[in-house]
Formats: C-alpha cells, sequence, structure tokens
C-alpha cells in the first residue's frame, strides 16, 4: 500500500495538503496576533486624548500632503500633455486633442463614481 502511494505520487499530495493546512494555521495565528496588538494600540490611544488629537492631525497632514502631491503630478502631466501637442504636426492637433478628452473625461467620471 505505502509503495503503491510513493509510486503514485499520493504522499506527495498528501504532503503537499498537510502544509497548505500547517500554512493556513500560522496565517491565522498571524492575523490574530494582529487584531490584538490592533486592541492594545487603540486602547492606548482611546486613553489619551492629547495623543488621540495629535494623530488626528497628522493623519489630516498626511492626507494633505498626498492631495497636493497628486494635484502637482496631474498639473505636470498637463504641461507634458500640452508639451507634446505642441510638437506634434498641426494635422494630428485635433484629431489627438479628442482623443485625449475622451480618455480624460473617462477617467474623471470613473473617479467622480468611486469618491461620490
Amino acid at each position: 500500500m505505502a509503495i503503491d502511494r510513493l509510486l503514485t505520487g499520493n504522499i506527495s499530495r498528501q504532503v503537499k495538503e498537510l502544509m497548505a493546512t500547517e500554512d493556513l494555521v500560522v496565517e491565522t495565528f498571524r492575523d490574530l496576533v494582529k487584531d490584538e496588538l490592533k486592541a492594545y494600540v487603540r486602547d492606548k490611544i482611546e486613553k489619551d486624548e492629547e495623543l488621540r488629537q495629535e494623530l488626528k492631525e497628522a493623519i489630516s497632514y498626511y492626507f494633505h500632503a498626498k492631495a497636493k502631491s497628486l494635484y502637482a503630478e496631474l498639473k505636470a502631466t498637463r504641461a507634458a500633455t500640452r508639451l507634446g501637442l505642441r510638437i506634434l504636426p498641426d494635422e494630428i492637433h485635433g484629431e489627438l486633442g479628442e482623443a485625449l478628452v475622451g480618455l480624460f473625461e473617462k477617467e474623471l467620471g470613473e473617479l467622480l463614481e468611486k469618491a461620490l
């Protein structure tokens, strides 16, 4: 019987299944530890009003900085697009302009749908 399993590969399949189960247990344990750490941190934050306000302010600054960074990237993209249009031959400006407008309308529409 053991020889049949060895020859047919059943042992390797069983070992793989066992390892997959072990990985699941390890991953579950990690999630439990993360949950406990999150609860511990939340408890410390809730007990310290000054720390909570400081974290709120830091998070606000962080998101404002991210928004400004995104805005800068959009402005740079716009400038690069305008430059690209200026160096193209005049006969394809209109066609390319329409294609770009269509692309941005689609992207902005999707972005607004997600935001709202």
